[in-house]
């Protein structure tokens, strides 16, 4: 496919081309704060958003954030039900949470091949059962008050019953042996999983909005009720998972009837396919990259950065590429609207069906038009072909609709917006700014809360029971209410501390922002439940328990793969530890040929490991590792690949913090140092691995993490031991030796009773966690693995045996696959073969220009010589052998492989309808078996489970229900908006309440005038404003393109 590109003010562009293109769009530049100046510490990524309208007033913004790598979208909706089939999870309740993981199954099964297969009907009906069954919970959960705990548990077993009973139906589809469970079983895996360790709300019952039902909400502006438009923000839920960004836009375009995007529809639904679809993905985009690697005029960003005397570093970007086609606006008719179109005025004809509408255009020229009024669309001939414009009428004017293909290609491209420098100079320059504000935060939340949370409430534990109190309080809010004159640095009006150019407090600015919207943020009202428990017992046990569910996790999931993992952990420490008895037990089963592998096992071990022990430890995690990796091989490849090409950045950061740590704890700890094998590297990361992901997220997203929750009950513990041993003196100090001292001991008694209280609610709780592990970690790993494994094992061999003809008609298919590859003819040698100058012109400053010059100069024509004669040779050697060999192994695996499917086909004529039918049978007796034990053993297990979660929980409640209440908020839209003040940026605004405007003037401040109420289908951002950033974008980007793109 030939790209077209464009050069405007010496920048080249990448043409995008769309059949209809945004309504609006615009750029927003990120701002950072100097690391030496006042400013370190503030971060407000920029970003470049496109908004498509669409029917009945919705509107659709597709973001590209500088420092994200998955398009962000927000949609502006009137329709409450569409809400609801939206992805994202659904943490506030836990019905509604297993109906979306379902959904997300019939969301895939919609855009596998047309027709689908008996078996895949089968699965979708089960699905559609599953929520079918789950819907009817919705209201008994909201029914539910927070204190009742038995009826949450019943509630659990129930949906654990559901999704268990579609489990055991899938496993009866999967009997055929070219059948697997697929992903429904792993989404009924995960299913099962979140409703065993959801948690529930300890306060709030769970309410419609929990579960994402706004029909009842009602909106207020200016204290009129008015028609609420409702925001879907994927950032909040499902953030960068690029599968349920794909389910978003699916669903969008069912409920918009666009046409699906070809990329979202006819996916293969088996994995090997999925696997060959991803490698010729992957070297589509080697190949592009190459080929833009090659041009000698490459599109490329324009990069403006503007630095401050304050120390705020502005970057401007513009994109490096253009769009163009159909500009979506309205239309006063259908005449106006085709006559831009093809350029020429033609009297439309109006036809009942497509059919129709066809066989009119069949006889007619280049041109012209037929009205298709019931679907709304246009179907126009033009260049001798047949193109379909969908369009919609909102308040009399006429706006062409977009298709799939167009939402899809800008989320595509809203992913590579920055390209690798540019994306990891961003996240490199974020993390560093990110530092100081890591510690600042850490220190003003200790600060907070020990000045005063801490301090007032030691100070109402001292006055508590006098009647006299009137003592002087340190009046705390005068410091919080101190008049400022001026706004002292940007980063102090991020954090309310400071005003913005307006003269409102970053608090009083987003409240006028939600005052005076329509807008209504859709998300859950109750956030869940805070952990029950800090302390450092409770916190290593869930740390250990969070590393044992890893292990358990992956062998869970696949129980045959499983099972084998755990035989491979067994050998490798058998081989170290016991390679005698091992011999011995080997022989005895028959397993001669692994008898030669314990050798190399053992000097594995040794290379990465000494010490008998860590050597056994290092070779069987090895070997269970490869083995896991091994039985999901296209997974693992195709997540890790993946993760390397999406965030390189975001992975070399959290791998030199592995490393760093693993490398400190190896030093700090000397038996850890003696234990490094030859290549210690592996050990580093293992140690590290957990420790620098937390650092890293701790940095980026600072709050009441780990770190900052263990300070702060370590605090209030000492201001308890304070309450207890010193309050009564400074009782005295105020009330006197009997009114105060003696009063203030035997105050101490109900503190005593309650903290006794609570360290008995807390032991015996991390008792009842402890007595968990058998029921959940060792019955899992020790018992239900092994035998569903086991079980698996002989359904699919006696399933196999009892459908040879299966097997022979799926080995013939893949051997009569067609071919649409010719690997010798596609061989092309690389295009970045040659020399270039090393002169040129890098730099504005003459100095640093003759410096650059003078290291290509030395530098550029040995590394020329190495990629001409060495490297790039060595790639083309490489590329054309694989293809040679490709092509060897291609026709010779087809003959091997049409010759196993017609013997197998011959055989199963005979087997499958004599002793086949017993293996059929007797794999069916074998799974409803297996269902029947799993089945009685799940609900003996979750029973045991439930009723410790009873006790757990009516614990907890007995000792911290006073202070739980504290802790527990609502969720509403200030503090979406606090939470991340750029959001205040991507919402519908003027130009008076642009955050941009008023965060970066330096103007006196003044007073605003009144916000003007956002139209159905305003401009999305005023071209005049203050700061424009958006000069030759708004209208140069998007150019109507007569030719409309044809598939």
């Amino acid at each position: 496919m030939m790209r077209e590109f464009e050069t405007t003010n010496g920048q080249t562009q990448l043409i995008i081309p769309l059949r209809v293109a945004p309504f609006s769009h615009q750029a927003m530049p990120t701002i950072t704060g100097s690391l030496f100046s006042q400013e370190a510490g503030t971060v407000l990524y920029g970003n470049y958003t496109m908004e498509y309208l669409l029917p009945a007033g919705d509107k659709l913004r597709l973001i590209a954030n500088h420092h994200k790598k998955t398009v962000q979208l927000m949609l502006f909706t009137h329709d409450s039900d569409l809400i609801q089939r939206l992805p994202g999870e659904r943490y506030s309740s836990l019905v509604s949470n297993i109906i979306n993981r379902i959904h997300h199954y019939k969301l895939l099964s919609d855009s596998y091949k047309r027709p689908l297969s008996p078996e895949q009907e089968e699965k979708l009906k089960i699905a559609n059962h599953c929520i079918q069954l789950l819907s009817g919970l919705l209201k008994k959960e909201r029914r539910l008050q927070a204190s009742d705990f038995k009826g949450h548990e019943e509630l659990r077993r129930e949906v654990i019953g559901i999704i268990n009973e579609c489990k055991k139906n899938n496993r009866l589809i999967a009997i055929n042996p070219v059948i697997s469970e697929g992903t429904l079983s792993d989404i009924l895996y995960d299913a099962h999983k979140t409703a065993q360790h959801y948690q529930f709300n300890r306060v709030y019952p769970v309410s419609h909005q929990d579960q994402m039902d706004f029909r009842k909400i009602i909106k207020e502006q200016d204290g009129i009720a008015v028609q609420p438009i409702f925001v879907w923000d994927s950032e909040i839920h499902v953030g960068h998972d690029t599968k349920e960004l794909d389910n978003a836009l699916r669903v969008i375009c069912q409920h918009y009837h666009l046409s699906q995007a070809n990329q979202l529809i006819n996916l293969p639904s088996n994995r090997f396919s999925k696997l060959e679809q991803f490698l010729k993905k992957l070297l589509r985009d080697g190949q592009d990259w190459i080929d833009y690697l090659a041009i000698d005029t490459k599109p490329h960003h324009k990069t403006e950065i503007q630095e401050r005397s304050d120390g705020v570093s502005i970057t401007k970007i513009t994109p490096y590429y253009k769009l163009k086609g159909l500009q979506q606006k309205g239309y006063d008719s259908l005449n106006e609207f085709m006559t831009e179109i093809i350029g020429k005025q033609v009297d439309p004809i109006e036809a009942s069906d497509p059919t129709s509408a066809k066989s009119m255009l069949a006889h007619l020229n280049n041109g012209h038009w037929v009205v298709l009024s019931k679907e709304k669309a246009i179907l126009v001939r033009q260049d001798n072909k047949l193109v379909q414009i969908n369009y919609f009428v909102h308040d009399q004017l006429f706006y062409p609709l977009p298709e799939g293909d167009d939402l899809y290609t800008l989320s595509q491209i809203s992913k590579r917006h920055l390209y690798l420098p540019e994306r990891a100079s961003l996240r490199l320059k974020g993390f560093l700014s990110r530092v100081p504000t890591f510690f600042s935060h850490f220190f003003r939340s200790m600060q907070r809360f020990i000045v005063h949370d801490l301090k007032d409430e030691f100070i109402k534990h001292i006055h508590a029971g006098h009647v006299d109190t009137s003592y002087t309080e340190n009046d705390t809010s005068s410091v919080n209410k101190k008049e400022k004159t001026k706004r002292t640095s940007l980063h102090l009006a991020l954090e309310e501390n400071g005003f913005l150019a307006n003269g409102q407090t970053i608090e009083e600015f987003i409240e006028e922002q939600i005052k005076k919207s329509p807008y209504v943020i859709a998300r859950a009202n109750h956030p869940p439940s805070p952990p029950t428990y800090e302390n450092p017992l409770h916190r290593v046990a869930h740390v250990l328990r969070h590393i044992a569910g890893f292990f358990i996790d992956t062998s869970e999931r696949n129980p045959l793969i499983g099972t084998l993992a755990m035989a491979a952990y067994a050998y490798g420490a058998g081989a170290v530890l016991a390679p005698n008895a091992l011999t011995s037990i080997l022989t005895k089963l028959h397993l001669k040929g692994l008898i030669y592998g314990i050798e190399p096992v053992q000097k594995l071990g040794h290379f990465l490991n000494h010490g008998k022990t860590s050597e056994a430890v290092a070779a069987s995690i090895t070997l269970w590792q490869s083995m896991v990796a091994g039985g999901n091989l296209d997974k693992f490849f195709i997540n890790a690949v993946s993760a390397l090409k999406e965030d390189p950045a975001e992975i070399a950061i959290i791998a030199s913090l592995a490393l760093s740590l693993g490398y400190g704890l190896t030093k700090a700890i000397p038996a850890l140092q003696h234990e490094m094998g030859d290549f210690p590297y592996t050990n580093y990361a293992a140690l590290g691995g957990k420790g620098g992901a937390a650092i890293y997220d701790t940095i980026m997203h600072p709050g009441d993490d780990w770190l900052l929750g263990s300070c702060k009950w370590l605090f209030k513990h000492i201001i308890s031991l304070g309450k207890l041993t010193i309050a009564p003196f400074f009782e005295w100090y105020y009330y006197g030796y009997r009114d105060g001292f003696i009063h203030g001991w035997k105050k101490n008694h109900s503190l005593v009773k309650q903290l006794g209280k609570q360290f008995i609610a807390a032991c015996a709780d991390l008792l009842l966690l402890i007595a968990t592990v058998p029921l959940v970690e060792i019955s899992a790993l020790f018992i239900h693995v092994p035998f569903m494994g086991i079980s698996n094992f002989f359904q699919k061999l006696l399933g196999g045996l009892g459908n040879l003809k299966a097997l022979g008609n799926l080995f013939t298919a893949i051997a009569q696959r067609p071919s649409s590859n010719n690997y010798i003819a596609e061989f092309r040698m690389s295009p970045l073969y040659g020399f270039t100058s090393p002169f040129g012109h890098f730099s504005d400053n003459a100095f640093i220009n003759i410096g650059i010059v003078s290291f290509r100069i030395l530098f550029l024509p040995l590394w020329q010589c190495l990629k001409n004669f060495i490297l790039l040779p060595l790639i083309d050697v490489v590329s054309m052998s694989t293809r040679i060999f490709l092509t060897l192994i291609n026709p010779a695996s087809r003959i091997v492989l049409f010759g196993l499917g017609k013997a197998l086909y011959s055989v199963g004529l005979v087997s499958d309808l004599s002793i086949g039918l017993l293996c059929t049978l007797a794999a069916k007796l074998v799974t409803v078996v297996t269902n029947e034990i799993d089945q009685q053993a799940g609900e003996l297990k979750h029973w045991l489970l439930s009723s410790i979660e009873i006790k757990r929980s009516e614990l907890f409640h007995w000792g911290f229900h006073e202070e739980d209440l504290s802790l527990h908020t609502e969720l509403n839209d200030r503090q979406y908006f606090h939470d991340d003040p750029r959001r205040a940026e991507l919402m519908p605004h003027d130009e008076k309440h642009c955050l941009l405007d008023n965060l970066l003037s330096d103007s006196s401040i003044t007073k605003s005038s009144p916000y003007l109420p956002p139209k159905h289908f305003p401009p999305l951002f005023e071209t005049n404003s203050l700061l424009s950033f958006t000069s030759g974008l708004q209208n140069d980007s998007l150019q109507p393109n007569i030719s409309l793109k044809l598939e």
